[in-house]
């Protein structure tokens, strides 16, 4: 496996994004992207994947290793950070979403390299496929109309089948009922309040009143309830949103105090990040509770995560919203390439233009067959997909685009 991946020009791509006479050097290329695979590929953990490769020759080999070694290859915070930060993966930053592409786009042309994609030409005449480019015809006794047939193949028409979809990635956060977001909202403001509590006692006869076991109790008990109908939901909402008020006030008014006797605030980075969360959360929250609605524009659904957006599938089986980023996927040969990732919904029927533009420029030629569901079947995309090839041809030249299948994949 180690032979198969390209990692010179993957390194080419990646040192071409930093500079080579500012900050410190950058750990190996191959050390981090094997160590990468190892982890996608053994579905471990980040500190479980830092101590795999510890302690197993083969996947130290894997990544470039010369010899063992039982020390760690790198610190996790190159992997994506599954803390509260919420940061996206310390390599990604470095490379930008292009550098990103060209990585993926080194791996595919490695794939056809391996013959693992292998595009044919179907003709609509009935006659038999033709060889792909660089695949070779056995036997000497090849007849005259064969060799004819290979010698009208030789410029590229349209190949092989590019399947489109959208699906959303999920990610690892508890389904977000009103409720427990302000619960948990509530919680961290407590944690903040003693906080500027403890740093500076003497300022504070006693320690400001935050209600916190009331308004635990509260949520237990309505968290208990098998059946919550909407008057019993709307009143723990209640509950918790006046509990939130009354401590983000408390918040403001110790920071105020603190700003007048020019007093050092003991918070950390994180620690500013969730009051700003939390006040915007509260502000939705409310707004959403005054006007009985359950929809508003950047809907918070996670505070440790708060980048992340409800996305509307319109699947059946009662779960027909997910949480997370949509991605806009395009496969061929069973190598999947994920074209666009956004947090927020948009609609994938405006980028199949892009899709398969993007086919042509990384093979060489149009697919000769699109498979996508009805929601592409816009007006602007029959238009730029023939419904047909013309007629009396046995093939389409590569200036030619691919016609459509009205077929759900």
């Amino acid at each position: 496996m180690a032979e198969l991946v390209p990692w010179d020009e993957m390194a080419k791509v990646f040192f071409s994004s930093l500079s080579a006479n500012q900050g410190r050097p950058t750990v190996d290329l191959r050390i981090v992207l094997g160590a990468l695979m190892v982890k996608h590929i053994q579905g471990l953990s980040d500190e479980d994947t830092i101590q795999y490769i510890q302690e197993n020759v083969y996947a130290q080999y894997f990544v470039g290793l010369r010899r063992f070694q039982t020390k760690a290859v790198f610190a996790p915070s190159l992997f994506p950070d599954t803390s509260c930060t919420g940061q996206v993966v310390e390599i990604r930053k470095r490379l930008g979403k292009a550098g990103s592409a060209k990585l993926n786009d080194l791996m595919i042309k490695r794939g056809r390299e391996l013959k693992i994609i292998k595009h044919r030409r179907k003709p609509s005449d009935g006659t038999p496929p033709s060889p792909s480019p660089g695949e070779e015809v056995e036997g000497r006794g090849a007849t005259e109309e064969k060799a004819k047939t290979i010698g009208e193949e030789q410029a590229p028409g349209n190949r092989g089948t590019l399947l489109v979809d959208a699906t959303v990635g999920p990610l690892h956060i508890a389904y977000p009922t009103d409720s427990r977001l302000l619960n948990h909202a509530r919680e961290h403001t407590e944690r903040l309040i003693d906080l500027l509590f403890e740093s500076q006692r003497e300022l504070w006869s006693v320690k400001p009143r935050t209600y916190r076991r009331k308004a635990k109790k509260a949520f237990v008990s309505f968290s208990k309830k098998r059946k919550k109908d909407k008057k019993a939901i709307r009143k723990a909402v209640g509950q918790q949103l006046r509990f939130v008020r009354r401590n983000l006030e408390t918040i403001n008014k110790m920071l105020d105090l603190l700003a007048k006797k020019n007093r050092p605030i003991c918070w950390q980075k994180e620690d500013w990040r969730t009051f700003w969360i939390i006040q915007e959360l509260y502000r939705q929250q409310d707004e959403m509770f005054r006007d009985r609605r359950r929809r508003i524009d950047d809907r918070i659904v996670s505070i440790q995560q708060p980048h992340a957006r409800p996305i509307k599938r319109g699947k059946g089986g009662g779960k027909d919203t997910e949480f997370g980023p949509k991605i806009n996927v395009s496969m061929t040969e069973g190598m999947a390439k994920v074209d666009q990732a956004d947090f927020n919904a948009f609609n994938e029927a405006n980028y199949l233009e892009d899709q398969v533009e993007g086919y042509k420029a990384l093979y060489g030629y149009y697919p000769a067959l699109v498979l996508a569901d009805k929601i592409y079947w816009t007006r602007a995309n029959r238009k730029y997909l023939p419904a047909c090839r013309p007629a009396g041809r046995t093939g389409i030249s590569s200036t030619e685009r691919p016609h459509w299948v009205e077929e759900d994949p």
